[in-house]
């Protein structure tokens, strides 16, 4: 792990913010990434527990640029009320416009969680983009981040990200195995991918490790972060299960691991 870290917040970089899912762990959040690209702060994804966790970094409310989120079940974007709700009564005073990206339904979440508290989500010293995304390419001054619809149990979107230097940075979200991950994640410097459980407790709509492998084998990617573990891999060696079916390079999420890019 220790060659992942980097103390230089000034360069491109992800952190995980939560490797895990929504069952309480002591070790492991659910789902989010933070990642700094272009001078921006940008979350995928935003699990509970997602603006502590910035809060150890250094991070506020107010920062945040950009939220993409893959799909709306509640250990991905449940931190979505308290985050609206701190931009309007935190002080200081949230100014910069933010924006939100997700796959269709990401209007109506909003509309849905403000009605139910009271119009206390809704900006009041700021503006906010919601913009719903479904196989799209959104371009911004210097990078860019494509989406595409994967295989899961409701609407689900992976993003790949090209940086300003041309690298890739690919999050598979939750998904099973599909061809649109895999082109997703073709020749990405990063991938991190979903390994939610062992071989034989497959569940539709998520990751084991002989498909890992075979994602990893088909896409290439320079380095595979795994996450989003489900306590069943509780006393399981997951790099051990996962290089049976792929020899190149692991990396086991831990929570706010920092990785440069």
């Amino acid at each position: 792990m220790s060659s992942l870290i980097t103390t230089n917040t000034t360069t491109e970089e992800i952190v995980i913010l939560g490797s895990g899912t929504g069952i309480p762990s002591l070790k492991r959040g659910p789902a989010g990434i933070l990642m700094r690209v272009a001078g921006q702060t940008v979350l995928i994804d935003t699990g509970p527990g997602t603006l502590h966790k910035l809060l150890t970094l250094g991070i506020t409310y107010a920062d945040i640029d950009k939220v993409f989120y893959t799909h709306y079940h509640p250990d991905h974007c449940a931190e979505l009320i308290p985050m609206l709700f701190a931009m309007k009564h935190g002080e200081p005073k949230r100014e910069k416009t933010l924006w939100l990206f997700g796959p269709p339904g990401l209007k109506k979440l909003y509309q849905g969680l403000n009605n139910l508290f009271k119009e206390n989500l809704s900006p009041r010293t700021y503006n906010m983009e919601i913009i719903e995304l479904w196989d799209a390419e959104v371009g911004f001054e210097d990078w860019q981040i494509t989406a595409r619809p994967l295989v899961h149990l409701v609407p689900s979107l992976g993003y790949r990200v090209t940086l300003p230097s041309g690298k890739v940075f690919t999050f598979s979200g939750d998904t099973d195995y599909c061809e649109a991950l895999v082109g997703l994640a073709k020749g990405a410097e990063v991938l991190v991918l979903e390994c939610a459980f062992p071989e034989e407790m497959r569940l539709h709509g998520h990751l084991v490790p002989s498909l890992c492998g075979r994602i990893a084998q088909e896409a290439a990617p320079k380095k595979i972060i795994l996450t989003h573990f489900y306590s069943q891999w509780n006393g399981n060696d997951i790099l051990a299960e996962c290089r049976k079916y792929y020899s190149g390079e692991f990396v086991l999420a831990e929570d706010m691991m920092r990785i440069p890019l």
